[in-house]
């Protein structure tokens, strides 16, 4: 048994390699630029390796945004479910969200593209939409229960409004002042009264 679970780690332990080497290769190269045979060299592994983790490039940028999704994900839940002021995680919680959006610019949309077509591209987004909104959701029912948010408010649909509000401007803005800007807008449209 204990065998068993040290080649599981170390499998995982490969395979998040070769997907931060994607990530990598895919902002040097651009995904048009992508190549398994870069993605191996990356990792310091053999091309073959890569396939025995992937069956191809699509399986591969489908693992990574699921991969990076995920850690953000974990991340959003373990700040949101932190005990401080609501507002204070709201403030963190969006400037993570900032920064994976600056991460992904450009590349989400392509990698989604690439990845599925349709209605198999809407449901498998949606499927990893959901998590994030729950997680948001609970955040929100956890602001009202304590007080700090207004009663009557549809957690739901605040967290939607939360999630929306985690993109970057295109423009140039200093993120500290949009950070306070965002949390300030929103601490007026459903923050309790005093």
């Amino acid at each position: 048994m204990l065998l068993f679970v040290a080649l599981a780690t170390r499998s995982q332990g490969k395979r998040r390699a070769i997907l931060e080497a994607t990530i990598r290769v895919l902002r040097e190269q651009g995904l048009g630029g992508l190549k398994i045979e870069d993605v191996a060299r990356a990792a310091e592994i053999g091309k073959g390796t890569v396939y025995l983790y992937f069956r191809d490039k699509r399986e591969l940028l489908k693992a990574l945004v699921e991969h990076r999704a995920t850690e953000f994900y974990a991340d959003a839940e373990a700040i949101l479910t932190e005990d401080r002021p609501f507002f204070e995680r709201l403030r963190e919680l969006l400037a993570r969200r900032l920064a994976f959006v600056d991460e992904w610019r450009g590349l989400w949309a392509a990698v989604a593209a690439e990845v599925a077509q349709g209605e198999a591209k809407k449901a498998w987004l949606t499927g990893l939409h959901e998590r994030y909104h729950r997680i948001l959701t609970d955040f929100v029912q956890s602001g009202i229960a304590r007080g700090e948010l207004r009663e009557g408010l549809d957690p739901a649909l605040v967290a939607a409004t939360i999630s929306a509000l985690g993109c970057a401007p295109q423009l140039p803005v200093d993120r500290e002042a949009y950070l306070d800007q965002l949390v300030e807008i929103f601490r007026k449209g459903v923050g309790a009264k005093p």
